[in-house]
């Protein structure tokens, strides 16, 4: 019994350690050094290092411009820095790619602008960064104690007030003579803005063929050339088609003549599109849902109707682009349709009526 209950024993620690190795060590089960910054091109900033930060706090920001998920919690980090930076803590946000015409500088330094982004920006174009720090999502926060140890990591949108009090006690930790029971220090809790009941939105939805998993039209894509598509005779739900002659790339499609049109199916309260033009005019892409345009009640802040009375977006710098915002959560079909060949559309994300409140810029 007792050599029985020895090898059950064994087994369990085998298996324990079996996870741990699988889960890797994360700084909640044993802080580290944070591994510094190594990369050129900074925004708001010189180039800083790890020696620099000695004795502040410091929170390690990895985000992309066209990412939803990250531009949802662009509010708290403007709010930390504003709040906290002349306490001794230092946001450093890390711009990592996730598209290939990401790795722009300039397109870069256009949305730390337009954002309101003022705290340091490393341009993590070569993902030199991303790697260093073992990184593989969008938005993802690390928090450095003073003495240059990671302490506590976080990836995607929420735990917010966790992250702030954390904040707090480390900056104590610092600097034990900081008082945070004013009332400008407490810390407003994490409650979704509509309702207690958060529907499943469509998943993030990409173009492109190289990571596309839900395409409807009949044929598939044909690679890396142009080809004419067709809609199904009926779209499944999180599913979209094409309709007239397109590119298919990589990471994007590209209509190759006027007209041609992609229709999404969705369940959502709010739909974000990925795309831009490399015409010096932008590119004019029509919209409607549902078969006509967007009601007043239900249009991105990117829509515009022309006199016509058909809704529009004028795509301009390859970015995120507010296309519905309709009043509740519910399927519809979407339709997208080129007014001329001269555009790209990269991907679909989508949010439901749990959406906070964020500034659309």
């Amino acid at each position: 019994m007792r050599n029985f209950r020895l090898a059950i024993i064994t087994l369990v620690l085998a298996l324990g350690v079996a996870m741990l190795l699988v889960r890797g060590v994360t700084a909640q089960d044993a802080p580290y050094p944070a591994p510094g910054f190594p990369a050129k091109v900074w925004i708001n900033s010189k180039p800083l290092t790890m020696a620099d930060l000695s004795g502040k706090v410091v929170l390690v920001d990895f985000w992309e411009y066209t990412c939803i998920n990250c531009i949802r919690t662009f509010p708290y980090l403007r709010r930390w820095n504003s709040l906290y930076g002349p306490l001794g803590l230092v946001i450093i946000g890390v711009h990592t790619p996730e598209f290939d015409f990401a790795r722009n500088p300039d397109l870069v330094k256009s949305a730390v602008q337009r954002f309101g982004l003022t705290f340091p920006i490393v341009v993590d174009s070569d993902r030199t960064v991303w790697d260093a720090w073992h990184n593989d999502a969008w938005p993802s926060d690390y928090l450095v104690n003073a003495k240059g140890d990671v302490v506590y990591d976080h990836v995607g949108e929420g735990d917010y007030a966790a992250m702030e009090a954390r904040i707090q006690t480390l900056l104590h930790q610092a600097n034990p003579k900081l008082d945070f029971t004013q009332v400008k220090y407490k810390i407003p809790p994490d409650n979704p803005e509509f309702g207690g009941v958060c529907h499943r939105a469509t998943p993030e939805t990409y173009l492109g063929f190289e990571r596309s998993d839900r395409f409807g039209s009949p044929m598939g894509y044909r690679q890396r050339e142009t080809a004419s598509y067709s809609f199904p005779k009926e779209l499944t739900v999180d599913y979209y088609a094409l309709k007239g002659s397109w590119l298919a790339m990589p990471e994007y499609v590209q209509p190759m003549a006027a007209l041609g049109a992609l229709e999404l199916h969705y369940a959502a309260k709010s739909v974000y599109l990925v795309a831009g033009s490399d015409a010096a005019q932008g590119a004019k892409l029509f919209v409607e849902q549902d078969g006509h345009p967007l009601a007043s009640n239900a249009r991105g802040v990117d829509v515009k109707q022309d006199t016509d009375g058909r809704t529009y977006i004028e795509l301009g710098k390859k970015r995120m682009y507010y296309v519905v915002a309709n009043p509740d959560f519910g399927q519809h079909t979407l339709a997208l349709i080129a007014a001329a060949p001269n555009l790209s559309l990269y991907s679909f994300t989508f949010g439901n009526d749990c959406e906070t409140t964020f500034a659309h810029k």
